[in-house]
């Protein structure tokens, strides 16, 4: 499980990087993925990266402000490619990736969790 105690960076949704100059847009996901990278690399634990993984969401929401769910998953698109950098899982095509369960729920503070779950059989 990954834990980052803030939501996908708004700069990432998909209605807003397409107004972004190239540069600005190109940061936004180098920070993000390079964040997932160094959590990632927290939960390696030695292992090798996983052959057949399902990743799981959940987003837990300060306040009532309403958020749109498939453009949230959507601004982890650099997390998946840090989680990948990072060794954790081989690659994120239909192979070796699927989506699984995405959540969200009002809470006290902002968090994203991250699931990763082996399902090499």
């Amino acid at each position: 499980m990954i834990r980052l105690f803030h939501l996908p960076p708004a700069e990432l949704n998909p209605n807003k990087l397409r107004r972004l100059h190239w540069s600005k847009r190109s940061s936004e996901i180098r920070i993000a993925r390079q964040e997932m990278y160094y959590e990632a690399l927290g939960c390696k634990n030695g292992r090798g990266p996983i052959k057949k993984a399902r990743i799981h969401y959940k987003f837990i929401i300060a306040g009532k402000r309403r958020h749109d769910l498939d453009n949230m998953l959507a601004c982890c698109k650099p997390y998946v490619d840090g989680i990948v950098d990072a060794g954790i899982i081989e690659a994120d095509d239909i192979l070796h990736l699927e989506i699984g369960s995405v959540k969200a729920e009002y809470g006290k503070d902002n968090e994203t969790i991250i699931i990763i779950e082996d399902i090499t059989g």
